[in-house]
């Protein structure tokens, strides 16, 4: 498939930054009904990923509630550059059985991936369009 990253990626990215509390990306992931976000450095170089799974093992510690982005991120993350071909992204979230692709730009979040962000690039853009009623 033709294309890039940037051609699939949402530009609307919720961050967060390392000394984010627990509590508060609890807060953020239910109102803004987020399965993930990117933890971001000053510079806003991705340096981390908080999932919901990543929550939830926090969440089974008792000491949970002094805890920050930094104690309970994935590191290193996985990112993608924003020129990879679409085929190549399409894989590595198959292939890391990943549901976020941040995207960057020299080193700096610019956007995000999801599948149904790629699902919805194939309707919109490659599918060919139904018949018209006659």
């Amino acid at each position: 498939m033709k294309g890039h990253a940037r051609n699939l990626m949402t530009e609307r990215v919720i961050s967060l930054d390392q000394d984010t509390p627990v509590i508060d990306m609890l807060q953020l992931f239910a109102s803004e009904s987020l399965s993930g976000a990117p933890v971001v450095d000053e510079a806003h170089r991705m340096v981390g990923f908080v999932s919901e799974t990543d929550l939830l093992g926090a969440l089974l510690r008792e000491e949970y509630e002094g805890m920050t982005a930094a104690d309970v991120m994935s590191t290193p993350p996985i990112s993608v550059d924003e020129f990879m071909p679409t085929d190549e992204v399409m894989t590595l979230l198959r292939e890391k059985r990943i549901h976020h692709l941040p995207v960057l730009r020299d080193g700096r979040l610019v956007g995000i991936i999801t599948p149904q962000d790629i699902l919805r690039y194939l309707v919109e853009r490659v599918l060919p369009l139904p018949p018209s009623p006659a």
